[in-house]
């Protein structure tokens, strides 16, 4: 443990300490399921904690979603404006604005750290038990929720991405040919959709197909970038 140490210059040593104590236990709660290290967790619920102090609601009881975005897009390189709620609603329920700090350490954990399969089951599952809390049809790439990514599910994600690089005509024309050809690849079993264990084998073969209908995680150089603002251990525990 690191209590008294000092983990951000710009924080009162006392405040730090004090905030340090008050969320040890969900700390040691946190450090046996994700992939952080206590101090990295620390670092990160301080990270957290800043924010909290930014928001203009003094009242608010977490970051707010607005705030996640901001990081998203300025600190781990995810604009796609169109996958941000979904990517909300993996991990927060609700109609809640905040994010909880287990919620951030959770996404944390995935977005820099996961695993492949994490980050398959984050992308899209079916109806799984995600980070403790029943996902059901709250999966990014399961618009629907009915388990399956059919043709209209995809042009809807793939016509955002491209709308805004051509016209409205070319861009439709586009997304047809890119469906053909997703369809072709991830639809094992021929059955016109997209089931999570389509979706599964396909990424285990071929992970680049991880994020084919839009990017819903960092970049390796965003992740890169991120992790070095709280810890010099860039690889997996």
């Amino acid at each position: 443990m690191s209590f008294g140490v000092n983990l951000d210059s710009s924080m009162d040593s006392m405040e730090e300490t004090r905030f340090k104590k008050k969320h040890s236990d969900l700390i040691q709660k946190l450090v046996k399921k994700l992939h952080f290290t206590y101090t990295e967790l620390e670092c990160i619920f301080i990270i957290y904690y800043k924010l909290q102090k930014d928001n203009a609601d003094k009242n608010a009881t977490g970051i707010t979603k607005n705030q996640l975005r901001d990081v998203l897009h300025s600190g781990l390189d995810m604009t796609d404006d169109a996958l941000m709620d979904r990517i909300f609603s993996v991990f927060e329920r609700g109609p809640s604005t905040t994010v909880s700090m287990e919620t951030w350490a959770t996404a944390l954990s995935l977005w820099l750290r996961g695993t492949l399969e994490e980050k398959i089951d984050y992308c899209f599952s079916v109806s799984t038990q995600c980070f403790g809390v029943v996902a059901h049809t709250h999966q990014v790439y399961d618009l629907l929720g009915d388990g399956l990514i059919g043709r209209e599910t995809m042009f809807f994600f793939l016509r955002s991405s491209l709308i805004s690089q051509s016209s409205e005509d070319d861009a439709e024309e586009s997304v047809k040919d890119m469906i053909e050809v997703i369809t072709k690849k991830m639809d094992v079993d021929r059955d016109g959709k997209i089931s999570f264990n389509d979706y599964k084998t396909t990424v285990l073969q071929q992970p680049m197909m991880l994020e084919a209908l839009g990017q819903c995680l960092p970049s390796r150089e965003a992740v890169h970038t991120f992790i070095t603002t709280f810890t010099p251990r860039i690889g997996k525990m």
